[in-house]
């Protein structure tokens, strides 16, 4: 699965369709749709791997966001490795969200929505892992709501 880069208000699609039939052991349901997009800031100091995945357990269809933000300290040079700041894995309650995660599977994500994912996203999920003391710290559920709203941003 190839990954390609973009800058704000970009996205890139890193793989879409059905990438494995197989139902998951023991749960009866199967994986229809995965994909990943890799979104950098222009300043190159920031990555978020947004990835997708749709299942199926009968008629019920079950979205999930695989959030992962990296971050380095300087880009310079180009090959200075990114380190994980944290990854969150959100499911999508909201099934008002399930159309444009469909959208966003097949299209890509919209300029407002990879903004949404390296700005407001990556902060908040940041943020889920300061000490509850810190004055920016954000509740780990409140972050995955906002990793979610990602799918609403217009």
């Amino acid at each position: 699965m190839a990954d390609q880069a973009a800058g704000p208000g970009a996205a890139g699609a890193a793989g879409a369709g059905a990438a494995n039939n197989a139902p998951a052991a023991g749960t009866g349901s199967q994986i229809a749709i995965k994909v990943a997009f890799e979104l950098d800031t222009m300043d190159g100091l920031r990555k978020v791997i947004f990835g997708l995945e749709m299942d199926t357990k009968g008629t019920d269809k079950i979205w999930t966001i695989h959030f992962q933000l990296q971050e380095r300290t300087t880009n310079t040079p180009a090959t200075t490795p990114f380190i994980n700041v944290v990854t969150l894995d959100v499911t999508l309650d909201d099934e008002a969200l399930h159309p444009a995660a469909s959208a966003a599977a097949k299209n890509g994500l919209t300029p407002p929505q990879a903004s949404h994912a390296l700005g407001a996203a990556a902060d908040d999920a940041k943020n889920s892992t300061t000490p509850e003391d810190d004055p920016d710290h954000v509740d780990t559920e409140d972050a995955k709501v906002t990793v979610a709203n990602t799918l609403a941003a217009k």
